[in-house]
């Protein structure tokens, strides 16, 4: 079986073609242990050329079954995974995770929390304002207030980014990854 990165760029590669077809992304893949079964979650946002309009905030529940049982299909040809598996389909959702250090661009100013692989001033968790991206070094603000400092890191050195969510910084009309016919689809094989 091929490494864990490899796995997940040949599912990435096996969909792309197809999810920009309906105006999407691959956001990200992520590969996981759900007991005797792999777990494969793949993240979908709309394509950067397509617009985000009232009618169209972001990647729809149809449009992630869809993606799922053209995926499905694919897998099953090219058996990538030899034992079982579960394939889950969504949107990122409100707390995204960052696969790409580019992913965060859009999110400077904005609460995320990074875990380290190895420890930075003594702990792997920073939560804090995403202050800058340039190339793959992450900067950002760690514990605003009194006791604030800075810190930056490669992108890589993080075993995971994700946006902290507040509700009241998604401005009107711009997709919030979830609610109404936005969600999820999940399949099994």
């Amino acid at each position: 079986m091929l490494q864990k990165n490899a796995v997940a760029d040949a599912v990435r590669d096996l969909i792309a073609p197809y999810a920009a077809t309906l105006g999407l992304a691959v956001w990200g893949v992520e590969l996981a242990s759900a007991g005797h079964r792999q777990l494969v979650r793949l993240y979908l946002d709309l394509a950067a050329d397509t617009p985000r309009t009232p009618e169209r905030l972001g990647v729809t529940i149809d449009e992630c079954a869809r993606v799922s049982r053209h995926l499905g299909a694919l897998l099953e040809v090219d058996e990538i995974f030899h034992n079982p598996y579960v394939l889950e389909v969504s949107s990122p959702g409100l707390s995204r995770r960052f696969f790409e250090a580019g992913q965060l661009l859009a999110y400077v100013g904005r609460e995320i929390e990074a875990k380290l692989a190895v420890p930075r001033e003594g702990r792997k968790r920073f939560k804090g304002i995403l202050s800058g991206v340039s190339d793959q070094t992450v900067s950002m603000t760690v514990d605003p207030g009194a006791k604030e400092f800075s810190i930056s890191f490669d992108f890589a050195e993080a075993d995971k980014i994700r946006l902290i969510h507040a509700f009241d910084a998604t401005p009107e009309g711009e997709a919030d990854g979830d609610g109404g016919p936005y969600g999820n689809s999940e399949a099994t094989s």
